[in-house]
């Protein structure tokens, strides 16, 4: 059983030595490859690129090498990137220090604009109470934020195709109030009618 063994690793490391010495060009005289073999005490054949003591040399004729030449720059990769300066970058809903009354369980439309229009593969995002959201802005550069009443904080940033932030605006502050029966309902909806 033992002689199998070592058979049978002794086939496995050569394979792995030979492969090895293939893949990292190892070569000695007139294209071949230098290789150690050597049986340790318990009958297991092992083979290296390295001598070991008791080691005998064994040269490997016709093993292949490849040696790889500077790769050519494509016109893809030397295109330049697309770079825009962007002149503005503001949020235009909600505004700073708005109160928004909101029955509708949370919901403020939120929205900016960002000139030049943003360029290709730019993406824009709102950042709500200093945590950048899940998903970018849609295509008219607004999104529908679900909030809790309170005092929020509302950003936006501009990333480019890599993700890397180019731009982002300061944050504003708006409020959510839920009506109560103490305040009821207000806006200019709403009228009140004296009797």
């Amino acid at each position: 059983m033992r002689k199998k063994r070592g058979l049978l690793v002794g086939f496995t490391a050569t394979a792995a030595v030979l492969g090895a010495a293939v893949a990292f060009g190892a070569s000695g005289p007139a294209g071949s490859t230098t290789l150690y073999k050597w049986v340790d005490a318990d009958g297991v054949t092992h083979y290296s690129d390295q001598p070991a003591p008791g080691s005998k040399e064994i040269h490997v004729l016709g093993a292949q090498s490849y040696k790889s030449t500077a790769a050519t720059p494509s016109s893809r990769s030397s295109a330049k990137p697309t770079t825009v300066q962007y002149t503005r970058l503001e949020i235009t809903r909600p505004t700073e220090g708005e109160t928004v009354f909101n029955p509708a369980g949370g919901h403020v439309e939120a929205a900016a604009a960002v000139e030049p229009p943003l360029a290709p593969g730019h993406q824009l995002w709102f950042v709500l109470d200093g945590t950048r959201l899940p998903d970018p802005a849609g295509p008219n550069l607004s999104m529908t934020l679900t909030v809790e009443r309170g005092s929020h904080t509302v950003a936006t940033l501009v990333t480019d195709p890599s993700g890397r932030e180019v731009l982002g605006s300061a944050p504003l502050q708006f409020f959510i109030r839920a009506p109560s029966i103490l305040t009821g309902p207000q806006g200019p909806a709403l009228t009140h009618k004296k009797p």
